[in-house]
């Protein structure tokens, strides 16, 4: 072999490892499904374009170069304004939201929550501080309705175990408020809410003259051509109603078609199918029959259980509830004392009925009976805080 050939393999074989060394980690097996990864890349988005709302700053404006980030940071006052490195980073009872970004940003990584949720974190960092943490994080993001805070630890320890205790407590606090919340799953993904900003994203549907409005858009009775009951999800229960109109056209995010898909976690959804007119083609008529007969909740009090499942708490009824869960008949009464306990309360923790009796969805039974004592919803909510 020739000193040039020689030469030239060489640089070859120097080439190949310099590649592989810069590009190892194309080459790593992949540690989870792509699946997981569009989950992923899909909660960040949602994240972003429901904007961390700070003083009207959203997630988009937090993520941006460092120039502009001076500039941002420049137009408001916070105790670690002039701060550039983590060993000097104060933490004290005067921090505030901006300094909750400014360590995000000095650990390079964005800020991935909602406001509610800062408060929450503002003290997470403080009972770390308290422990010796050393600053050092590299993540802040809400994850399958969650809070992940991402801190140097060894499992187990005073800092695991404060990080650990912080997010369990986040599905719990609504994600943009900060009041008492909890996981909603109706949307196509989890996430924490209160009542009222659950409720904003539940949606309406109201019956108005000639037709229905859902979320303040207007359908015509006399133009829909079809519709059908689809996604039998078990115990004869469909997920939602897909109509189609010959004229109207209705927006959806990112298309348009004569196609609307009515879930059956909107508000109002039992009363819409009783004013459904009966010549729709298509329609399943003898599945509206179920939702017929009106009652009061046992838990939340309300006229809205159609179907053993009440449409304003969400709660399936008692005798539903026994079709799943076995329960012997000498303990019938018991249990269903219990299980209407439990669950008002959770209802009254939430402060759910605060909210949903400033609004008018469905009339309250004036007879309706709470089984806790205020001493039990005190004692229950200082659980929930500590």
């Amino acid at each position: 072999m020739s000193i040039v050939t020689t030469i030239i393999l060489g640089l070859c074989i120097t080439f190949i490892i310099i590649y592989l060394t810069i590009n190892i980690d194309k080459f790593k097996p992949k540690k989870r499904s792509e699946h997981q990864d569009l989950i992923d890349s899909i909660h960040a988005k949602i994240a972003k374009a429901n904007g961390a709302s700070m003083k009207q700053y959203s997630l988009e404006n937090l993520s941006i170069e460092n120039t502009k980030k001076q500039d941002f940071y420049a137009k408001v006052e916070f105790v670690n304004k002039n701060c550039t490195n983590l060993e000097d980073f104060i933490i004290n009872d005067e921090i505030n939201e901006f300094d909750l970004l400014k360590l995000a940003d000095l650990n390079g990584i964005d800020l991935q929550i909602r406001s509610g949720w800062f408060p929450l974190v503002i003290e997470l960092i403080k009972k770390l501080n308290a422990y010796g943490w050393n600053k050092k994080v590299t993540c802040i993001k809400e994850k399958y309705a969650g809070l992940r805070f991402h801190a140097e630890c060894v499992y187990g320890d005073a800092i695991s175990n404060i990080v650990e205790k912080y997010e369990n407590k986040s599905q719990n606090v609504c994600e943009t408020c900060g009041e008492p919340g909890e996981i909603r799953s109706n949307s196509g993904w989890d996430y924490v809410a209160c009542r009222k900003h659950y409720l904003e994203n539940r949606g309406k549907i109201t019956i108005v003259e000639r037709g229905f409005n859902l979320n303040d858009n207007f359908f015509p009775w006399k133009d829909i051509k079809n519709a059908n009951f689809e996604d039998l999800m078990g115990r004869d229960k469909y997920n939602f109603l897909n109509i189609q109109f010959n004229n109207q056209i209705v927006r959806h995010a990112g298309w348009e078609d004569r196609k609307l898909y009515i879930s059956k976690y909107v508000m109002g959804f039992g009363n819409f199918l009783n004013h459904l007119p009966k010549s729709i083609n298509n329609l399943d008529y003898s599945y509206i029959e179920n939702f017929k007969n009106l009652e009061y909740c046992k838990i939340c009090g309300y006229q809205a259980v159609y179907f053993d499942e009440c449409e304003c708490c969400e709660n399936e009824t008692w005798n539903s509830y026994i079709k799943t869960w076995r329960v012997k008949n000498e303990e019938m009464e018991e249990k269903k004392l219990s299980h209407h306990h439990y669950k008002q309360l959770k209802w009254a923790m939430h402060k759910d009925d605060v909210f949903e009796s400033t609004q008018n969805n469905y009339p309250k039974n004036p007879n309706h009976k709470i089984l806790y004592t205020e001493k039990e919803l005190k004692e229950h909510l200082e659980s929930f805080e500590s």
